[in-house]
């Protein structure tokens, strides 16, 4: 029997991606600690990861319908507590009687979605080639997806700056030029452009200047 060899994984571990990101939901779905600590905030989050690894999932989706089951089964146990603090509230205490019954529902649907998926997985795993093949139709399910993610943007150039927008319409030419240095510097006398008189010369008439 002829075989084909299968290209590498791709290089992103979607698995764990999903995983992770899964974890975070399923976090941010559970209702609050009892007590608001960091120590109480991390057994919430420790118990409801070991409710789901309690139910065997082997795969993202077998993953998610446990993540779906735990979470409607604590947001069912607070909805108790409430139930059970507010008893005298007869009027509150039907709404949520109504609310834990939803979420006991919702619960049990999605368990017993996970329990058929399962054992729908099951019976294909007993086939060696069928096991293979789901195997490599995930395969090539995560790489195609994976090439069909945008790239990044490309980084476009600054615009360059045009100082003609910036100058204001009643602004003359003398303003705009804003780069003329101003020598305020006093200005020394200037001298004539006479030769200094010679000493041997002799003095003119100071008569003849008055006349």
């Amino acid at each position: 029997m002829e075989t084909h060899p299968h290209p590498s994984n791709p290089s992103i571990d979607l698995p764990a991606q999903a995983y992770r990101h899964l974890i975070h939901t399923l976090l941010a779905l559970l209702p609050p600690p009892l007590t608001d600590t960091p120590e109480a905030l991390l057994a919430r989050n420790h118990a409801a990861i070991a409710r789901i690894a309690a139910l065997a999932p082997v795969n993202a989706n077998e993953v998610e319908l446990a993540a779906q089951c735990i979470a409607a089964r604590a947001q069912a146990e607070d909805v108790m507590r409430l139930i059970r603090l507010h008893a005298d509230d007869i009027q509150l205490v039907i709404k949520l009687n109504a609310q834990y019954a939803t979420m006991v529902r919702t619960s049990l649907a999605a368990h017993g979605h996970l329990l058929r998926e399962q054992q729908q997985r099951r019976k294909r795993e007993a086939t060696q080639s069928a096991a293979d093949t789901d195997e490599w139709t995930r395969h090539i399910a995560a790489n195609t997806m994976l090439h069909a993610l945008p790239t990044e943007p490309e980084s476009q150039p600054a615009p360059e700056a045009n100082t003609e927008s910036h100058v204001m319409e009643n602004e003359t030419p003398m303003r705009r030029r804003t780069t003329q240095v101003i020598d305020l510097r006093p200005t020394p006398p200037q001298t004539p452009n006479q030769p200094w008189p010679d000493v041997n010369s002799p003095l003119p008439d100071l008569r003849q200047v008055a006349h």
